[in-house]
């Protein structure tokens, strides 16, 4: 993509991990290369949400937010657990201390932010929980990159550049008329800014593009089509990788070292199975998601981390390759979800995390769920793929859903126990009558209110299920990709099995295992952590360079 590729440091992907660590790398005086497996940059940040969680970013502190290091620091430590090693406590405060200068540093470059204000951390209930943590880029217009935007991932999709604040503001555009004017205003300037010749970007898409910007301006050469083979390891240092690119191989040498940031492995099956011992997964990631850079990496005596858990992230299955995120659509009245007895198990509100990690709990990545709906909630909220009637047909075809004319026959269509069904959703209206989810505590938390319908009462999670037609949905324990991988430490070093630095190698993102354990803090953790990581890790390259005797 650039014509200059005079290089010290490489990046291996390019998604928000690599190019900010190639931003930082050249802030500090290297000279990073960015290559990139597949044909288009971006990875999977660019189909993501494409929020940051960074407590005591500097948006709350301008628009007079009152948040504090120590409230973040009390409710991070309290998600880890008392019983968390020293290095896991150390990257946990390098990410707290690290994140907001890694934004600050974007500003720098021109990176405009913009703020979620009223967004709930994902445990409210933790001490030192907080409101308003998650940014995002600004919406932007893709035509800034020239021709190198027509090589990001998705950049063919034509779709509003919404921010994350109004995605459950559209999902609930029927129910008033200024969400329905709002979603309009949003529909038409798309077309305005369509009809301009512009590409409107936002979420995942805007933060990619908006990090390749930067790229662009400083010079940094990216590699695309281009796969890592192996490292180069000289005198028990990383000094460099061999690609391939069109069939052919070359080694790359990297004197100031090489930063993994490829991914996880949700899409290597075999990998899953031998580390997660699972054998039915449903990602919601990138082909690519191979595991590529962590397999190489363990057979140069890296030391791995949390390779047992993933992102968890509730799916409505679509078709046998296609799924659709669950966010609302669990936590709208109206709904819910139930095992194969027909039975309700949890609080089907709670952060996608949590919810998917129950499910798999409770046996849903071996027997089908389903998430149980009358014909009011399909018409009142809009959904991705449920509000389009040739998506449920789709998925009728296929098994995947279900119509029925009562709850006993929808029982039966869905293989479960009638009677079972028929007092579990007697039991549900019941709850949703009088306000108050006995069994599970749904809409109890702010977190729970945030996707729900503030105009339905007495509780805006909860809603009978009770006028046809009914419906009922495969819903599976989806993820957004792994969250362990390559051990770390805060420095974003990798780690040998005798838990020593690799010299020259380090990993950020999902190759990576999470500053968070096994919790997913708020809304854009994922992201926020690769980049900082990232960014940690050209620091660290760079550090090294710079002192090393000339």
């Amino acid at each position: 993509m650039m014509a200059s590729e005079d290089f010290d440091f490489i990046v291996v992907g390019s998604g928000a991990a690599g190019l900010v660590a190639a931003i930082t790398a050249s802030r500090n005086g290297l000279k990073p290369l960015v290559i990139e497996k597949a044909d288009r940059w971006g990875g999977t940040t660019a189909t993501s949400g494409g929020v940051l969680w960074v407590p005591c970013n500097d948006l709350m502190n301008e628009q007079g937010t009152q948040d504090s290091a120590e409230a973040a620091r009390t409710y991070l430590h309290n998600l880890i657990g008392a019983d968390a090693d020293e290095r896991t406590r150390t990257k946990a405060e390098a990410f707290l201390e690290n994140a907001p200068k890694m934004v600050r540093m974007l500003s720098g470059e021109g990176f405009r932010w913009f703020r979620t204000p009223d967004h709930p951390d994902y445990y409210p209930e933790v001490d030192g929980s907080g409101i308003g943590r998650t940014i995002e880029s600004a919406p932007l217009d893709g035509n800034i990159l020239g021709a190198t935007f027509r090589s990001m991932r998705l950049a063919e999709l034509d779709l509003p550049a919404i921010n994350s604040g109004q995605f459950s503001s559209l999902t609930r555009a029927w129910t008033s008329p200024a969400l329905l004017f709002d979603a309009a205003r949003t529909a038409i300037m798309f077309k305005v800014r369509t009809w301009l010749g512009q590409k409107p970007l936002g979420n995942g898409r805007a933060l990619a593009a908006a990090l390749m910007r930067i790229v662009q301006a400083r010079g940094i050469p990216v590699r695309l089509s281009t796969r890592l083979v192996d490292l180069v390891v000289e005198h028990e240092r990383v000094t460099g990788i061999v690609v391939e690119h069109d069939g052919k191989r070359e080694r790359l040498e990297a004197p100031a070292g090489v930063l993994l940031a490829a991914g996880g492995f949700s899409r290597n099956g075999a990998l899953r199975k031998e580390l997660q011992g699972r054998d039915q997964v449903w990602p919601n990631t990138i082909p690519e998601d191979e595991g590529d850079a962590l397999r190489i990496a363990m057979a140069a005596g890296a030391a791995t981390e949390l390779t047992d858990d993933c992102w968890w992230m509730p799916s409505i299955q679509v078709t046998p390759d296609l799924n659709g995120l669950a966010l609302g659509l669990r936590a709208l009245p109206g709904g819910m979800i139930v095992n194969a007895k027909g039975k309700r198990y949890m609080n089907e509100a709670r952060s996608y995390m949590t919810t998917g990690k129950v499910m798999h709990e409770h046996g849903a990545s071996d027997e089908r769920h389903w998430l149980i709906m009358d014909g009011p909630f399909l018409k009142r909220y809009i959904f991705a793929e449920l509000s389009q009637k040739a998506i449920r047909q789709q998925m009728q075809d296929y098994g995947f859903l279900k119509q029925a004319a009562t709850i006993r026959d929808l029982a039966i269509a869905c293989d479960l126990d009638p009677d079972a069904l028929e007092t579990t959703v007697a039991r549900f209206n019941g709850f949703a009558r009088n306000g108050r989810d006995s069994d599970f505590g749904r809409g109890d938390s702010v977190y729970d209110r945030y996707w729900a319908d503030p105009l339905h009462h007495p509780n805006p999670s909860l809603g009978e299920i009770s006028r046809p037609p009914y419906w009922a949905a495969v819903i599976r324990p989806g993820d957004l990709g792994t969250n362990g991988g390559l051990k770390t430490d805060a420095q974003a070093r990798v780690l040998d099995l005798d838990g020593k630095p690799i010299a020259g190698l380090h990993a950020a993102g999902n190759g990576s295992g999470s500053p968070f354990a096994r919790t997913y803090p708020g809304a854009g953790a994922t992201i926020a952590a690769a980049a900082t990581f990232g960014y940690l890790a050209a620091m660290s390259a760079a550090s090294r360079k710079n002192d090393r005797p000339v």
